[in-house]
């Protein structure tokens, strides 16, 4: 019982594993209520095919019947029967000619496409949501932390500041600008605070449960240009691998498929027909029992000349639907070019300022050492020290934040390209481990 118990006092004073950005991306794609949208309208959608091919298949109608019959007849005398009649009929129809269920296949098989279009920009959405919570949360908490140094840092200088005016080595104001500078920092750590907690609310949405601890970065960004280094070629991939502008191109072939099917309400229609029909009666007004057997094989030609307007009043809507779908089309493709390019000079943006705010972050600690060294030496007062502080920590905070940005906006233009999926998720994931001493 001993050494039971000291393992499980081992186990809990183990750290607990951090949670990966996996992790919370398969999490999210048990609970999060989009995704599951997502998929049953993808379940729903995807059985239009089925729908649509059913009209150019045959139908198969069984019907059965049972009648009692009391009957009283009066010609030159009163007669009465009483019998019953037992009949059942299968009747098949197969459509040789229907203008409107060819089109309703067509349309059908349009929806379905749509769907898996739908579908794949659903799951691209899942993931750009999952790595903006996770990168959203940890920049978050990094901006707490250095929020946090930074107030520590003043405090310190605060307190300095307070005694060398105590021995007349620093002037009043030094001590009211590091009191002002520190009330500051409580303030802007008590704001910092709140978006933390803001973001993992955040997260525990999306992923149905509070987080544990997150893993983090801990290895050197890539910082290599998109391949190809061009703009309009990520745009003329948009347009043509991006899920929405597959989705409404689908869309518009529903809307004509649609158009077909309204108009074939003034096509003629031409059916084959076959029945077996018997029938067992056990009377009539003749007073002697029938049996019989019928089968008919035949040919129904239908053309419907006016159907009070109805008609011509579909088809003109589906004409004005039809065209609302192809400027939904346009508009999905001019967005998408949008979407590429801005993704493109973000990426772009986000490598040239990562590299310059790792330049500033190494020139601001030099200035600070400088500056310390100068205030030791009685050359710098303490608002210097204090700027030159601040500085370091606000590029340090600048510098994070950034390489959250560069990493969603390289996942960004993935998903413009319609190339967005889980092994960029894993390729991301590499880059994170959980942080010494969580």
């Amino acid at each position: 019982m001993r050494i039971l118990t000291a393992i499980l006092l081992v186990l809990i004073a183990l750290p607990a594993a951090a949670e990966d950005l996996l992790t919370i991306y398969r999490l999210a794609q048990e609970s999060d209520p989009q995704w599951a949208a997502a998929r049953a309208n993808h379940q729903a959608n995807i059985e239009k095919r089925v729908q649509g091919r059913s009209q150019l298949l045959p139908t198969v109608t069984l019907n059965a019947s049972t009648a009692q019959t009391n009957q009283e007849v009066r010609i030159s005398a009163t007669n009465q029967y009483n019998y019953r009649t037992d009949s059942y009929g299968l009747i098949l129809t197969q459509p040789l000619y229907r203008r409107s269920n060819i089109a309703s296949a067509r349309q059908g098989d349009a929806g379905a496409r749509q769907a898996e279009q739908e579908l794949q920009l659903a799951r691209q959405d899942l993931i750009l949501r999952a790595a903006d919570a996770y990168l959203g949360l940890l920049s978050a908490e990094d901006n707490l932390d250095h929020a946090t140094a930074e107030k520590t840092a003043i405090e310190r200088l605060h307190k300095l500041a307070q005694r060398n005016f105590a021995v007349g080595n620093a002037s009043l104001v030094d001590v009211h600008d590091a009191q002002a500078a520190y009330d500051l920092a409580v303030a802007q750590e008590i704001t910092a605070r709140t978006e933390m907690e803001a973001r993992r609310e955040v997260l525990r949405t999306l992923i149905g449960r509070q987080s544990g601890t997150l893993a983090r970065l801990t290895h050197a960004l890539p910082l290599d240009p998109p391949q190809p280094a061009d703009p309009d070629k990520w745009a003329a991939q948009a347009r043509d691998a991006n899920p929405q502008i597959k989705a409404a191109d689908e869309a518009v072939a529903v809307a004509t498929a649609e158009l077909d099917k309204n108009r074939g309400g003034h096509q003629p229609t031409l059916d084959l027909t076959a029945s077996h029909t018997y029938s067992d009666s056990g009377g009539s007004i003749q007073g002697f029992a029938s049996e019989s057997t019928t089968r008919q094989v035949g040919l129904v030609f239908q053309w419907p000349l006016y159907a009070g307007g109805q008609t011509s009043s579909r088809v003109r809507e589906a004409i004005a639907r039809r065209e609302e779908a192809r400027q939904r089309l346009e508009a999905a493709r001019r967005a998408s070019d949008q979407q590429a390019r801005n993704a493109y000079l973000e990426v772009m943006t986000g490598i040239a300022r990562l590299r310059a705010l790792e330049r500033a972050l190494a020139s601001n600690r030099r200035a600070l050492e400088t500056t310390l060294i100068g205030y030791e030496r009685g050359l710098r007062n303490g608002q210097d020290v204090l700027t030159n502080q601040r500085n370091v920590l606000r590029a340090l905070r600048d510098l994070s934040q950034a390489r959250y940005q560069y990493l969603l906006a390289r996942l960004r233009l993935k998903a413009a390209v319609g190339d967005l999926g889980d092994d960029d998720l894993s390729a991301l994931n590499r880059l994170l481990a959980q942080a010494p001493g969580n």
